[in-house]
């Protein structure tokens, strides 16, 4: 990027928020559009709480403070030093989010979150009521218009992590184990961790298998091996439960029940492992954490350019930018990476099974 010095006349005040969930490469996110507005000579404040804290002014983080050295510390930082929250805006809000702006003496705000938190962006962009750019943010994977959003590659780690420590006792117990994994309604880190961490069985939410065939499935492997490791995604068997602020059900108890219906099925011991928030909850990977502060740092050059209403994301392995409006959630898996026959990740790339379809 080509650097150009801003008149004095020009300076910005920019917001950065996190909002949602937890996930690994929020603080580098902060780091790199900290780093690049304060280049320019921005000023730069962190919101606490993520849209609870556009509701309400609270005490804010004088972001381009910090020393050199700890602004770099949050390249490898876990979670936000700007804490998050699931905050709900609704449009008879919108005065108040304006006010609470104003109060705060803003130009634009950087948000950076998941689908529910761009898609208020998007709303509180289109009726001019902040000047936005949105990052990405969640280890899902299933945002829309990016290739790949940061923290999914920390999280997949960690749950294949688990996956190779439960191989171990299950192998040693001659046990059918289960291992789930964070995901919501996408199976995306299931998939990538079942496969780095050598599950036998991955079961995702886009493609529902019959108990029947599963429980065969086992039976096979269990011939051969004498244990068998599944991998299952939290929202392969969806459970009423409790819903957030945005609807969505919180997702639990997937591999107990499934076990238990392989156990009927089958007679086999079983052995559930839930790996829970620990896969999003510690530092970034190197790779996770250097991409997610080249998107802050996108996102601190268009806000500097004040190219407002854009998402910043990666096409194409070129970190760019596109609407706002262009975002939403449900990106899933497709049967370019999921073979339901083995009931696990294809072994070629998505690009050669393409190919290999179409001759």
């Amino acid at each position: 990027m080509k650097r150009i010095t801003p008149d004095r006349s020009d300076i910005q005040t920019v917001g950065i928020f996190t909002g949602g969930g937890v996930a690994p490469g929020l603080n580098a996110v902060i780091f790199g559009a900290t780093n690049i507005l304060k280049d320019y000579g921005h000023r730069v404040i962190g919101i606490v709480e993520g849209w609870a804290g556009m509701l309400e002014q609270k005490p804010i983080v004088e972001l381009q403070s910090f020393t050199n050295d700890r602004l770099r510390s949050l390249l490898r930082k876990p979670g936000t030093i700007l804490k998050n929250s699931r905050t709900k805006i609704s449009p008879s809000q919108y005065d108040q989010v304006r006010q609470t702006a104003d109060g705060y003496g803003l130009d634009s705000v950087i948000a950076i979150g998941g689908d529910d938190t761009l898609e208020q962006a998007t709303e509180l962009s289109r009726h001019s009521i902040l000047n936005i750019i949105g990052v990405p943010k969640t280890i899902d994977n299933d945002i829309e218009g990016t290739d790949k959003t940061f923290g999914f590659e920390t999280a997949y780690h960690e749950a294949a992590h688990h996956i190779i420590r439960m191989r171990t006792d299950a192998k040693a117990m001659n046990r059918i184990a289960g291992v789930e994994i964070m995901g919501r309604d996408a199976g995306w880190i299931t998939l990538f961790g079942g496969y780095f961490g050598g599950a036998d069985i991955t079961l995702i939410p886009e493609f529902p298998i019959s108990i029947k065939r599963i429980a065969e499935r086992v039976r096979q492997i269990y011939s051969e091996q004498q244990y068998v490791v599944i991998a299952i995604a939290e929202g392969y068997m969806p459970k009423a439960g409790e819903e957030d602020p945005f609807g969505h059900e919180r997702k639990e108890d997937a591999a107990r029940t499934l076990l238990q219906l392989i156990k009927k099925e089958t007679g086999l011991p079983t052995q559930v492992q839930v790996s829970g928030y620990s896969v999003r909850n510690g530092p970034p990977l190197a790779s996770d954490g250097i991409f997610a502060s080249e998107l802050g740092a996108m996102a601190g050059y268009l806000a500097h350019q004040k190219k407002y209403g854009n998402m910043v994301s990666l096409r194409g392995g070129e970190v760019t930018s596109i609407p706002l409006a262009d975002v939403h959630g449900g990106r899933c898996v497709t049967k370019e990476y999921y073979d339901p026959q083995t009931m696990r990740k294809w072994d070629l790339p998505p690009n050669i099974m393409r190919e290999r379809r179409i001759g």
